[in-house]
């Protein structure tokens, strides 16, 4: 029997039927199958955006998702690096996702699903996310948002329903790589893309390549550094293939990992 009490189950059944935007990562992959349990697989719809700053990994990823779920999933491929974000602008997030997200809506609307939400959740609010913006004038519905659900409580989601991306690293999309003003194009964003899955497979988890210098310096972030002392030999050969995919300078930041830390740099080369 359904908990009325339960605040996200509440947004959930706001609708029969709901779209919902998946990228892969860990918290739409949560609420699509929070969504599905509650209103059923066939009133389940999951779009996902195909753009070369979006990771093939996490493409693949939703794929294997949803055909395990049974939920209908739909590709919407989307223009790449179009000319308003080639070069990076401080507001990209904004203007990405108002043309993606019409995208998606649109494609949703046709397949009979008025309602398209998305993952973004309470702990978004405290990073710089000029996105949001976007989704709010689209009509865009955030249940993890409204219900006051933030990261830990969507992992506890994720274990309960036995999710193997219970412990998934947070992702974003690949432009967050360069710097504000930087010229982005496909070539570069494959080469991130092909970096950090070397270093995922390698068993590194959380990881960013960040790019400075028109792309020659590529600066890699580990989401737990304690481990170091015991991998510099396995960096040191990852460091030569990433070398390989095109970039000049190939370096370790040793504050690790840290959220958000693109924003508003300026081009250093």
């Amino acid at each position: 029997m359904a908990n009325i009490s339960n605040p996200l189950e509440c947004e959930i059944r706001r609708a029969p039927k709901m779209a919902i935007a998946l990228s892969g990562g860990l918290d739409s992959c949560v609420l699509l199958r929070v969504a599905a349990d509650i209103l059923g697989a066939e009133n389940c719809l999951a779009l996902t955006a195909v753009s070369a700053y979006m990771s093939k990994r996490e493409i693949g990823e939703a794929e294997d998702f949803c055909s395990s779920a049974g939920i209908r999933h739909v590709k919407i491929f989307a223009d790449d690096v179009f000319e308003a974000i080639k070069s990076n602008p401080a507001d990209r997030c904004y203007l990405c996702k108002m043309r993606l997200f019409s995208k998606l809506k649109s494609e949703a609307e046709k397949l009979g699903f008025p309602r398209l939400c998305d993952g973004t959740n309470a702990d978004d609010l405290s990073d710089y996310r000029p996105g949001m913006a976007a989704l709010k004038e689209l009509g865009i519905e955030s249940p993890f948002l409204k219900a006051s659900i933030g990261k830990g409580q969507i992992r506890g989601l994720a274990r309960k329903h036995n999710l193997s991306c219970s412990q998934k690293s947070a992702y974003a999309c690949l432009m967050t790589r360069f710097e504000t003003g930087a010229k982005v194009d496909t070539t570069l964003l494959e080469r991130v893309d092909k970096a950090e899955g070397m270093l995922i497979e390698a068993g590194f988890d959380g990881v960013r390549v960040r790019v400075h210098c028109g792309g020659g310096l590529a600066r890699i972030e580990l989401a737990n550094n304690s481990s170091l002392a015991n991998n510099i030999d396995k960096l040191a050969g990852l460091s030569e293939g990433i070398r390989r995919l095109g970039f000049k300078f190939v370096c370790l930041d040793m504050h690790g990992y840290v959220r958000g830390n693109m924003n508003h740099t300026q081009n250093l080369s």
